[in-house]
C-alpha cells in the first residue's frame, strides 16, 4: 500500500442550492433542539430545588434528632425527670411553696 501525502491542489467546493424540504427538515430539527435544551435547563433548575429544600429539611431533622439523642442520655437521671415534670407537666416540688395572689 502506497500512501499518498500530497497536498490538495485544485480542489473546487461548490455550494449548490439544497431542495425546500432539507431547509424544512433542518429548521425544524433546529427548533426541535433548542426547546429541548430549554425544557432540560427547566427540569435540572426543579431538580436543583428539589436538591436544597431536601438538604435543608435534612439539616432540620438531624438537629431534630441531635437534641432528641441528648435527651434520651439524660432521660435517666433525676434532674431530668424533674425538669419534665415541671416543664412538660406543670408539676412542682413538693417541698415548694406556691403563693395564688388570687
Amino acid at each position: 500500500m502506497e500512501k499518498r501525502n500530497r497536498p490538495l491542489k485544485n480542489v473546487k467546493v461548490e455550494l449548490r442550492h439544497s431542495p425546500l424540504a432539507l431547509k424544512v427538515i433542518m429548521t425544524v430539527l433546529i427548533i426541535f433542539s433548542m426547546a429541548a435544551l430549554i425544557t432540560l435547563r427547566w427540569v435540572h433548575n426543579g431538580i436543583r430545588e428539589q436538591t436544597e429544600n431536601l438538604r435543608s429539611e435534612a439539616a432540620a431533622v438531624e438537629y431534630a434528632n441531635s437534641e432528641l439523642e441528648e435527651k434520651t442520655k439524660n432521660l435517666g437521671s433525676v434532674q431530668s425527670i424533674q425538669d419534665i415534670a415541671k416543664e412538660e407537666l406543670g408539676l412542682v416540688d413538693p417541698n415548694t411553696v406556691i403563693i395564688d395572689p388570687n
